[in-house]
Parts: C-alpha cells; sequence; structure tokens
C-alpha cells in the first residue's frame, strides 16, 4: 500500500488535506482527504500522520506493507507497532502485523495550542464535555475550546444542518468553537475493515490532521474501565496514535453509561434540548425504540429526568426494552452493564427488562454458533 501525492489545497470556504491511496485491488489509486468548512490552511500540515493512523488497520487486513510518501512522526511509527499486535491479539488471522516505510521522519515541532474533544451530541461525548466545564480552573487543567465533529458518512440535507445546528449551539453555549471536518475514511476502507474495529483509528486520524489547530484531543469513551470489550477505541489502543505534538487522550471511562447521565447530563438543560444517540435514525433523530435509545432513556428514567428531555420520548416502554434487538457483543454488553446499574439503584423492573434482552441475545448468538 502506497500513500503518495499529500497535499493541501483551498476548497468552498476551507481547506482540504488529501493524499493518493494505491493497493493491489487499487492499482490507478484513490483520493483520501480531510475537508475543514471555514478553517484556516494552517490547521492541515503538509505531513502523512493522518493517512498513516487511517490505512494502518486496512494495510493489515489486505496484507500489505504500508509505505507513506511524506513527513510521519517518530512517535507515532514506534506506538503504531504496539497498536499492530494489539489488533492481531484481539482479531486474530483477519489483521496480520505488517512493515512501514516513509519518505522521512517529521521532526518535532511545537504543539499548538487547541485542545479539542469530538463531539456528536451523544452521552459519552456530552459527558466528556461537562465533566470538563467542572474542572474549568484545576491546576493544570487545559480545558476543552474546541469541539470536533466528523462528519463520516459525508451527510447533507436538511436533517445533518439541523445535526450541526445543535453541535454550533453547544459549542457556542459551552465557550467552545465548532470545527466540522468532512472525510471519506469510512467509504474508502469499507471494503477491508469493520467500523466497530477501526472508527478509533479514523477518529485518531481527524485529529491528526489538525495537527496545526490541535495539541489535545479527547475521544470519549463508550464504555467503562471494569466493562471493556476489544473495540476500536479504547484505553489501550486512542493513545497510541499521539504525536510529539499531539495528545490523543481516551475520555471517561470511569463511569457506566448510566453513571454519565447521573453525574452530569440529567440536570443539563443543554443536554435536554441537544442530544443524539440514535445511530439507526436520521441525523438529528432519536428513533426511540432501537437498543441504543432505550439504554439511554432508561438511564434518563432512573435519574427521573427523562421527562426533561427533549429529543427522546419521555416514557420509557419497558416491553420494548425487554424485547430490544441486540446486533452485537458491545450491545450485549452495554445492555448487561445497563442490567447491573438498574439493579444497584433499586429500579428492578428496568433491571428484569435489560436483562431478559441480553439474555436472550446471548442465547441467539450461542444458538447461532452451534449451527
Amino acid at each position: 500500500m502506497l500513500v503518495d501525492n499529500v497535499v493541501r489545497v483551498p476548497v468552498a470556504d476551507g481547506w482540504r488535506l488529501s493524499a493518493t491511496v494505491r493497493t493491489a485491488s487499487w492499482p490507478e489509486g484513490r483520493h483520501l482527504y480531510f475537508t475543514v468548512r471555514g478553517g484556516d490552511r494552517d490547521w492541515l500540515p503538509v505531513r502523512g500522520d493522518a493517512f498513516f493512523a487511517a490505512l494502518v488497520m486496512p494495510a493489515m487486513a489486505l496484507g500489505e506493507d504500508l509505505t507513506v510518501a511524506a513527513p510521519v512522526s517518530p512517535r507515532l511509527l514506534r506506538s503504531a507497532q504496539t497498536a499492530m499486535e494489539i489488533y492481531h491479539a484481539w482479531w486474530g488471522a483477519r489483521l496480520r502485523p505488517v512493515r512501514f516505510a516513509v519518505a522521512e521522519e517529521a521532526p518535532a515541532e511545537a504543539s499548538a495550542d487547541g485542545v479539542g474533544l469530538f463531539f456528536s451530541t451523544g452521552v459519552d461525548c456530552f459527558y466528556s464535555l461537562l465533566k470538563d466545564r467542572d474542572r474549568h480552573g484545576r491546576p493544570g487543567h487545559r480545558p476543552v475550546d474546541a469541539l470536533v465533529h466528523a462528519n463520516f458518512d459525508r451527510h447533507r440535507g436538511a436533517d445533518y444542518d439541523r445535526l450541526l445546528s445543535r453541535v454550533r449551539r453547544v459549542a457556542s453555549e459551552s465557550g467552545c468553537a465548532a470545527v466540522v471536518v468532512e472525510t471519506n475514511v469510512r467509504a474508502a476502507t469499507a471494503e477491508s475493515v469493520h467500523w466497530e474495529e477501526f472508527h478509533g483509528a479514523a477518529l485518531a486520524a481527524v485529529a491528526l490532521a489538525l495537527q496545526g489547530l490541535l495539541g489535545r484531543c479527547l475521544i470519549a469513551a463508550s464504555d467503562q474501565y471494569g466493562r471493556l470489550p476489544p473495540l476500536g477505541s479504547h484505553p489501550l489502543l486512542d493513545h497510541l496514535w499521539s504525536t510529539e505534538g499531539l495528545e490523543i487522550v481516551h475520555d471517561g471511562a470511569e463511569a457506566t453509561r448510566t453513571d454519565k447521565v447521573e453525574r452530569h447530563l440529567a440536570a443539563s438543560p443543554l443536554v435536554w434540548e441537544n442530544l443524539g444517540v440514535c445511530w439507526l435514525s436520521r441525523p438529528a433523530h432519536n428513533c426511540g425504540i432501537c437498543e441504543k435509545c432505550l439504554r439511554t432513556m432508561a438511564a434518563f428514567d432512573m435519574t427521573g429526568s427523562l421527562r426533561h428531555c427533549r429529543t427522546l420520548p419521555t416514557v420509557l416502554d419497558l416491553d420494548r426494552l425487554r424485547t430490544a434487538t441486540l446486533r452485537s457483543e458491545g450491545a450485549m454488553e452495554s445492555m448487561r452493564s445497563l442490567a447491573e446499574d438498574a439493579t444497584a439503584r433499586g429500579r428492578h423492573d428496568i433491571a428484569e427488562a435489560a436483562d431478559h434482552a441480553h439474555r436472550s441475545a446471548a442465547q441467539r448468538l450461542y444458538q447461532g454458533a452451534d449451527r
């Protein structure tokens, strides 16, 4: 796999960092890009770090060594070896370590001042934002000043505009800049890697593209330390994509989803008006019936604040929770976590429904494995 022609070019109302990627499957080459509308040219230094991070896993899946004809951070090159070992340990023969080559090791540069947080309006990123606001003024704390929204699916239209308006509203009320990045990383790699396994590296690639703006960037945790399954964004992995000038941090794994709602989200009108968690519905819409919406509603219900949340149904349907379809082991683990949290809080109605959904999904999984 060869990455070359790394360039920064102006586009309508912003700048784009792009490269050409050639593999045995794409001998003619494909363009990979990161576009920031309304951004400054210096936000996107002409380096190979972002493309390197985005292509380590695809190169492993294709069994091709990775060559980047652009400067790449020495720290990133070293730590990517560990990332490959973790990928291989977790996902086996599908992802075998490969060799790297780069045009040159990038010289260390002064770190940028910005602190970013990837922000989608979901529970995890809201928790990291509100927790960060609570820490303002503490010795040594560098507050988040940029909410980075990565448009991996290249959404367009009124629904996506509504989502962006929420992101910008939250940024404005939090004293942050809203930085929207559009990239084709997900589409360009979908044939070779699974998004659940890859998304952490994809987020890191976006942050690495913005090294002229960010000196630190937070990726909100999806799971709590005690319940961490193998996942593309993980406290073992995310920091490995850091460079000499950019620190990438996996943030918030000290809390379960219910803890996050209870500690910070339940009493926040900013959350009530802007929360978006659903991955089955259109941008800026929550369907209210998928397992993720139902788990979120259950967490708010346990705090007595579901009635305030204007982006979700205000009544939790326990029958729907009991029969929720869990499509992955990660979703099963999250439902089991909800059952434990509900039991600890004396909400045995929610605990029973969540446990039933978890046990039903586990039974289907094991029956399928026995066939």
